[in-house]
């Protein structure tokens, strides 16, 4: 019963529509690189004419464009990260317009790029919560109701999808894959990390023995929730670790797993990194690995770091750079860190595709430029001076 709801409809649609049902869907990968190249464009066409310096150079922004592969990857795979990307970075252009301009509007296309994205992906159905929170603090403090109504509208796409997902399994959820993320990877881990790889088998056999003896699909799933959340009660510290971790990993990770994919290398037994880490096999790993992968790995990690690094720098730097970027920092800095919460300890470099043109205009930024922008091109966002 879980497959009816692992995946939203979407991306399904859109394979069904551009991929026209065939094992080589050459239009939809057309669009998808297409898309990709729109949004790094993007970000590369702002940074040049807001922030770049005549004396910058390009080869900078050249390696830190180059130098995340599963861009490359997942826009020539059939997944969703690069069309969720799309809508990622049209919900931060409509937010700052938003910003800029105040107009209800671009917070309705923030809304509607939002509403897309959850069915896109089941990550972002929780921004729909938080939506309507900022939407209320909003119309309270602009004296605009209509902006509370605005943000109610991805709550509403929510309910009417977890209803339907109810009339068709009998639970009212959005999607079956947070079972499955908390069962097989949360509780799991931490299982694997405290008795080790067998009782993590032996433990996930025995839940979902007793869960498919249920009998109905709302108590199995009920039942797989309270048995991980148990053991991630048991072992809080444990379990937060490994959050962190994988919360790093997101960011810093060099793509093994994209990479060997996408070259069609055999994958590790062992599980990746991370799961290896916490059972002390990380090095074993390593060791088997081809020099060249090792090699290119390792520059990736260096790169990934870099780019971090930047990111953090340029997040400093907007402060300065009028109100509407000055604020919308924040914007871009909530949905990273969004993410990178949600995503937990599943951390990776596909996971970061969605969000990875944001932490790429934070680097961009923090390469360095011509300081505070003129107060020309704020003009715009502040009220007239009045000649009294």
């Amino acid at each position: 019963m879980q497959e009816y709801t692992i995946r939203p409809v979407g991306y399904p649609l859109a394979v069904l529509v551009l991929g026209n049902c065939n094992t080589r869907p050459f239009l939809l990968l057309v669009i998808q690189n297409a898309l990709s190249l729109l949004n790094i464009s993007l970000l590369v066409l702002w940074w040049a004419t807001r922030v770049k310096s005549k004396n910058s150079g390009w080869l900078l922004p050249i390696i830190l464009v180059l130098s995340f592969p599963a861009q490359l990857i997942y826009a020539n795979a059939v997944m969703s990260e690069v069309m969720l990307q799309t809508l990622v970075v049209t919900i931060v252009a409509a937010g700052l317009a938003f910003i800029k301009s105040g107009k209800g509007q671009y917070f309705a296309a923030v809304a509607l790029a939002m509403v897309i994205a959850m069915l896109l992906k089941p990550i972002f159905y929780p921004s729909a919560l938080v939506l309507l929170g900022i939407s209320v603090v909003l119309a309270w403090r602009r004296r605009k109701p209509q902006l509370a109504l605005i943000g109610l509208m991805p709550v509403v796409a929510l309910g009417l999808y977890m209803e339907w997902n109810y009339i068709r399994t009998g639970y009212f959820h959005f999607s079956s894959i947070a079972e499955i993320n908390l069962l097989h990877y949360n509780a799991a881990g931490v299982v694997r990390q405290v008795d080790g790889p067998a009782a993590e088998d032996k433990w996930v056999a025995a839940v979902l023995t007793e869960a498919n003896q249920k009998p109905d699909f709302a108590s199995r799933q009920r039942f797989i929730q309270y048995q991980a959340r148990a053991v991630l009660w048991e072992h809080p510290g444990v379990y937060a670790r490994q959050h962190l971790q994988g919360m790093v990993a997101l960011f810093l990770d060099p793509g093994r797993f994209d990479i060997s994919q996408f070259l069609g290398l055999a994958a590790p037994t062992e599980g990746g990194f991370l799961a290896q880490a916490r059972t002390g096999g990380i090095l074993r790993a390593v060791q088997r690995l081809p020099v060249g992968m090792i090699a290119f790995l390792s520059l990736m990690l260096m790169a990934n770091s870099v780019r971090l690094a930047l990111a953090v720098r340029g997040f400093i730097r907007l402060n300065s750079y009028g109100p509407t970027l000055r604020h919308g920092r924040w914007v871009v800095l909530g949905i990273l860190l969004y993410v990178a919460l949600l995503t937990g300890p599943l951390g990776a470099a596909r996971f970061l595709v969605p969000v990875w043109p944001l932490l790429l205009g934070l680097s961009l930024v923090g390469l360095g430029g011509q300081g505070p922008l003129p107060i020309s091109l704020y003009a715009k966002e502040t009220a007239p001076i009045s000649k009294g």
